[in-house]
């Protein structure tokens, strides 16, 4: 196998350290024992694990606190490294990867750096313009109908004690008026006996003192 594969520091405790991946698995972290020691507190002390396969270095997260990133992008699962990525841990310590493989030099061309990306590509591309709204259009209600009064059958109107008092006056008089007007005929005998044989009947005689 071809020793060519390394990370150089580009950012942490030591910016241009280099570090040989000589082994076919190397362990990345805090911890001095670590095959890539990096002395920074967002490492964790057993970080990240590299292991060769063949040409390829395949890259995995061993669960740390920070995180383990490629091109910007957190891994969760085994990750086959190309040449010219570049590999942090948390946000504040990163590498470059280089490798010495087959096609190395060809993917080192056309896989630029997230630093050497241009910005336009990050520029969002306008939208298509927008169809004018349609015009307002007064939404046409029904007009109000006029409020009918409900009728009610008035309830008939209770009899007067009053009109009936007047009227039983009223009898009284009359019968009284009837009275002093037989008297007066019978006194004056301007009638027939005839017509007072009916009062007699009923004894007006004695109440008229005929």
């Amino acid at each position: 196998m071809t020793n060519g594969f390394r990370l150089v520091m580009t950012k942490g405790p030591q910016p241009g350290q280099n570090f040989s991946l000589d082994k076919d698995m190397m362990i990345m972290g805090r911890d001095p024992s670590s095959d890539v020691v990096v002395n920074h507190p967002q490492a964790s002390r057993q970080h990240a694990r590299l292991r060769r396969q063949g040409y390829v270095i395949v890259l995995e997260d061993l669960g740390s606190t920070n995180g383990t990133f490629v091109n910007g992008t957190r891994i969760t699962a085994p990750h086959t490294l190309s040449n010219g990525d570049v590999v942090g841990l948390g946000d504040s310590v990163t590498f470059n990867y280089y490798s010495a493989g087959p096609g190395a030099e060809e993917t080192l061309v056309s896989r630029p750096s997230p630093a050497q990306q241009p910005d336009t590509m990050f520029i969002p591309q306008p939208s298509a313009a927008a169809p004018p709204p349609a015009p307002y259009t007064p939404t046409a209600y029904p007009a109000p109908q006029a409020y009918e009064q409900p009728q009610y059958a008035e309830p008939p109107a209770p009899k007067s004690r009053r009109g009936l008092l007047i009227g039983c006056g009223c009898l009284i008089l009359l019968v009284i008026f009837a009275c002093i007007a037989l008297f007066l005929l019978d006194m004056f005998q301007i009638l027939p006996p005839i017509f007072y044989e009916p009062l007699r009947w009923i004894g007006l005689d004695q109440l008229l003192g005929w």
